[in-house]
Formats: C-alpha cells, structure tokens, sequence
C-alpha cells in the first residue's frame, strides 16, 4: 500500500507515514479493529490462565488417575502373563518329570487318597489331555465331580454350625449339586470306565462316596438309590431336613 502523500510504501497497521510522517487515516477502521481483537484475544488468555489456574488440583487428580489406572492395567497384564508363564513352565517340567511324578500318583492312588491326588495334579499343573499324562484323563475328570462332592459335604456336615450360620441353604444347593453331578457323571460313563487302565480306582471314588452319604446323610445303598431318582425339590427337602433342621436342634 502507498502512501497518498508521498507515495512511499506504508503497512496496514502504521498510523504515521514512515516516510513524510502522515498521519495515515485510511487504515485507521483496521488498526481499530485489529486492536479491539488483541484486547479480546488477551482478555481470553488472562481469562483461561485463571481458569487452569484455579482446576490445577483437579487436572492434577485426573492425571494422577490415568496414570494409576494405566499402572493397574500393566500390572494385570504382567501378573496374567506371569501366570499363564508359571503354569507354561510347570506343565513343562511335569512331562520331563512323567516317571517320578507317576510313581507319586500311584501312591496317592494306592492309597485311596483321591483328594490328595488332586491337589499333586494341581500343584504341578499336569496336563491330562495330552501325552504323556493322557491315560489320566477320565479318572481325572471322575475325580474332579468326587473332590467336589466331599468339599461340599465336608463344608455343611463336618465343619459344625459355624461354617453355614451366614447361608445354609445356598450351601445345601451346592452340596446337593455336587452329589448328583458325581453319581450322574459316574452312571454316564460307565462303558469308558470300564475299559479305562484306572476303572478300580474309579469304582473305589464311587464306594467312598455312597460311605461318605450313608455316615452324614443317613443314605443306605436303597435310600441313596431312592434319593438320587427323586426330583429336585425332593432331594432339596431331604437334604435341608438332615442338614438344616440338624443344626438348629443343635
């Protein structure tokens, strides 16, 4: 832009003439707008600095937040994957170990501890789906309904009043749930049991479990027949009357 006096080069926002000293009025609706948005542009940082200012404590809160959370979030994945690598390296060392953990497991067959044999497997996360612990396959999956059965039993017969004050009859359920699950996954199988390499030990869970509803549950071999073909509600009935009613007498 020139200059109507002198014709040198002049800028929008120059109020004299840089070169005859004009007082340039042409430009002056600019300079007066160009102003008023400086004086707003800087209103609205004071503005804003006031703002962060004053929620300082709370931008602080949230990133502390985040930060924690995405810390809870690393953690979970390291602690998952240090799981799923303990339990990589145990089945690992169970197959190199396949004769020594074998002679433990026939002992803790022989000796009809069952439960014990299910906590050996556990501990040393023996794989029984793939070679060479295969042929441990159903027996475990028998032992996992009888491990279940005498937890549950155990947990309203021989642990007192105490341990199912807060809920009985959500602990009669799960024992109820756990006797027939043992005897129906006993009767179901029955053609795989019999041609299995550890049928004896399997029928041995079986005696030990209609001993263990004839002590606490007062279920002979005929009773125990009997009770196992009634309905739910039947042997829901039954199993509160013995258990439930037992404990308040006492």
């Amino acid at each position: 832009m020139k200059c109507i006096g002198c014709g040198g080069e002049i800028g929008l926002t120059d109020e004299f003439c840089p070169h005859c000293g004009r007082k340039i009025t042409e430009t002056a609706g600019f300079r007066a707008d160009l102003k008023g948005y400086q004086e707003k542009s800087e209103k609205t940082k004071k503005g804003l600095a006031k703002t962060l200012s004053e929620n300082v404590p709370m931008l602080i809160s949230v990133v502390v937040m985040v930060v924690l959370l995405i810390g809870l979030g690393i953690a979970s994945y390291i602690n998952e994957e240090a799981y799923h690598f303990r339990s990589d390296a145990l089945r690992k060392e169970a197959k190199k170990n396949y004769e020594t953990y074998s002679v433990e497991i026939q002992k803790y067959l022989d000796a009809g501890d069952y439960t014990g044999f299910a906590a050996f497997k556990e501990n040393h996360n023996i794989a029984e789906w793939e070679e060479p612990y295969d042929d441990l396959r159903l027996l475990w999956e028998i032992n996992e309904e009888y491990t279940s059965l005498v937890a549950n039993v155990e947990s309203v017969v021989m642990f007192g009043p105490e341990a199912r004050w807060y809920r009985p009859e959500m602990e009669v359920e799960y024992c109820q749930d756990a006797i027939r699950d043992f005897y129906h996954e006993y009767e179901y199988r029955q053609d795989e049991i019999e041609n299995d390499t550890y049928a004896a030990y399997i029928h041995d869970m079986k005696r030990e479990a209609d001993a263990i509803l004839k002590v606490y549950l007062g279920l002979d071999d005929e009773e125990r027949e009997a009770f196992l073909e009634s309905s739910d509600i039947e042997q829901r009935a039954y199993l509160e009357e013995v258990l439930i009613h037992e404990t308040e007498e006492n």
